[in-house]
């Protein structure tokens, strides 16, 4: 059996779209799975185990400019083409993805109805439609779409997912799994592309020094960008002998990096949904999106929730997530509340997370 994946992007939803191949190889063990991305993601792919190929777009250039794209277009279109595939799961559902389904060869286009399609135009290049369940876990949206072709509840695998690393990036590993292996360490995930996604900085810091009295921990700071960089360094200032700042690394060694400390704290970002891939524990914070749709799921991730002041509800995201000009819901969060949390999370979760480190 041959089958293709749509869903070009974003890191996160792609991440959350894994469990897909986990149920596709668990019906079909033999099976051949390829995935349609954004070129940026390609790499992370390619570190999967369970993925055959991958063809890259890069719809963002091509949109920019059409003309000159012409013959990457082709190109691609020409390399997918040369297979052809038992289904084609449309996990996107726009009009990006639309087109992909258009140049791709397939018996069966899988996608989502006229009333649950993210982009109208995109039923248009399906041939097979199912409803599906917009609230709870996006990951059962995904999941959804493909037991409903099957027509039956698929099991998972429920194997640890462990990304291929090269020699240079193994290495590195090795080096990260020697930091603190006398005390807990606690990778701080303190970025997201969206600020409002982010609690400030006086606020973490003053919960981050709260956790360090209850459990003294080993802080790894993790960024990966300039801005990010500099707030690192100003945390690693605070907690001056008991942290470590690391900066950007490849999605595969960020995975693998999660996977040896005791702990991940994580905003609603692509971060997150990398630890919800391992079994490191994760403590999670949202605000103007939804704990219920994007945490992790499994007892060992716990999320706070922020609660928006001026009573706006939402489903998944909230609608001003990117306009909204206080960030209230995680910028006024209480330091001790999130605390309050952590600290009953954490008693339920360290047997496990520290027996591992004796």
């Amino acid at each position: 059996m041959k089958f293709l994946i749509v869903k070009t992007s974003s890191i996160g939803d792609v991440i959350q779209t894994f469990p897909v191949v986990d149920v596709l190889k668990s019906k079909f063990p033999t099976c051949r799975i390829d995935w349609v991305v954004e070129k940026g993601i390609a790499p992370l792919l390619r570190a999967h185990p369970d993925i055959h190929n991958v063809f890259e777009v890069d719809t963002k250039r091509w949109r920019k400019s059409l003309f000159k794209s012409l013959g990457a277009i082709g190109s691609f279109k020409r390399e997918i083409r040369r297979i052809r595939y038992d289904a084609i799961f449309d996990l996107q559902g726009n009009s990006k993805s639309g087109m992909i389904n258009l140049f791709a060869r397939g018996k069966k286009k899988v996608g989502y109805d006229w009333d649950s399609v993210a982009e109208k135009p995109n039923y248009l290049t399906t041939n097979v439609h199912f409803p599906c369940q917009n609230e709870g876990s996006v990951r059962f949206r995904y999941l959804q779409l493909v037991e409903s072709h099957f027509g039956e509840k698929l099991p998972r695998l429920n194997k640890e997912l462990v990304l291929q690393l090269s020699e240079q990036e193994s290495a590195l590993l090795e080096r990260f799994s020697l930091f603190g292996v006398y005390r807990p360490r606690l990778m701080i995930c303190f970025g997201s592309n969206w600020p409002n996604k982010q609690l400030s900085e006086h606020t973490l810091v003053e919960f981050l020094k709260l956790v360090q009295e209850k459990l003294s921990p080993e802080f790894i700071f993790v960024y990966g960008n300039q801005i990010e960089k500099e707030q690192a360094d100003r945390f690693e200032r605070v907690f001056t002998k008991t942290s470590i700042t690391v900066g950007r690394m490849s999605l595969p060694l960020w995975q693998r990096f999660m996977s040896v400390v005791e702990g991940v704290i994580a905003m609603d970002s692509a971060a997150l949904h990398l630890c919800g891939t391992t079994s490191t524990p994760s403590f999670s914070l949202f605000g103007p999106s939804s704990a219920l749709a994007y945490k992790p799921s499994g007892d060992n991730h716990e999320a706070f929730q922020g609660k928006c002041p001026y009573g706006i509800e939402f489903t998944k995201r909230c609608p001003s997530l990117r306009t909204c000009k206080t960030g209230a819901c995680l910028k006024d969060v209480s330091p001790q509340a999130l605390f309050d949390q952590f600290s009953i999370f954490w008693s339920r979760v360290s047997k496990s997370t520290l027996a591992s480190t004796k």
